[in-house]
């Protein structure tokens, strides 16, 4: 019985993955016009053939521009506390970001209770879009409480905000807070430059010092082909998900609502 032939998509998967091999992140590919051309087949069937690289994580979709190499995902390790800037820097990465809002307001109860401040007291907020090697990776939006707002007049851009709040004695030691999945919705893939639906990794969490006082509040969405989470996990005698005191560890109440 004769062999049912490759279908064409396939085979251009097959030579883009030849292509990816000897490429480096950021290099541009063939259009589905060209591929098309070059395989006598469709546009759609080369779109096709794309998008299942894209799916993979292997390449990228620039609106208006093209199909671009993807770098290898940036990768964190849960059981340690670092900046977004020292995982960059700890994968040969520079990292960059663009402050989008920064500014100071009345917090409400919510946020007041979960940093741990008085009702009348204000917080501060972030959002900023982070970027590794001038790739975007995510989107941060940050609530600080009162006692900690003057980091907002440093440079936050090129800075770290960790390095920020250590300077003014408020090192951020230990974190706790969720991970869970999205879709992007339009303003977010527009800063993300990907397609409205594309998948995000979302870290909701509380970070502090060593005193146990709060120094923020975060909420980070990341693109899910551009971030991983490394997981090293121990057994113990206890298998509910709580913290030493008995409190559940996840229970940020600011953040959990947030649309």
């Amino acid at each position: 019985m004769p062999e049912r032939p490759t279908p064409a998509h396939e085979v251009i998967t097959r030579h883009l993955r030849t292509v990816i091999a000897a490429a480096a992140p950021g290099d541009r590919l063939p259009s589905d016009r060209e591929l098309s051309t070059t395989f006598h087949v469709s546009r759609m069937t080369a779109r096709q053939a794309i998008s299942a690289l894209v799916g993979e994580g292997r390449l990228y979709r620039v609106s208006g521009s093209g199909t671009y190499v993807a770098d290898h995902p940036v990768h964190r390790r849960v059981t340690r506390l670092l900046s977004f800037a020292e995982h960059m820097h700890r994968q040969g990465r520079q990292p960059s970001a663009v402050v989008l809002e920064s500014g100071r307001r009345a917090g409400n109860r919510q946020e007041n209770v979960d940093l741990a401040q008085g009702s009348d007291a204000q917080v501060g907020e972030l959002k900023r879009l982070l970027k590794g090697d001038g790739i975007p990776i995510g989107v941060e939006e940050v609530r600080l409480p009162d006692d900690c707002c003057s980091v907002l007049e440093l440079d936050l851009g090129t800075g770290s905000l960790f390095a920020a709040l250590a300077a003014i004695g408020r090192e951020p030691t230990r974190s706790k807070g969720t991970v869970t999945a999205e879709s992007a919705m339009p303003e977010l893939a527009r800063l993300l430059d990907v397609a409205v639906g594309a998948a995000l990794i979302v870290q909701r969490q509380i970070v502090l010092d060593a005193d146990d006082r709060p120094v923020q509040l975060a909420v980070t969405r990341y693109v899910g082909d551009r971030f991983v989470f490394d997981i090293d996990q121990e057994k113990h005698a206890y298998a509910d998900p709580v913290d030493h005191e008995g409190e559940p560890a996840y229970e940020v109440g600011a953040l959990v609502d947030r649309p």
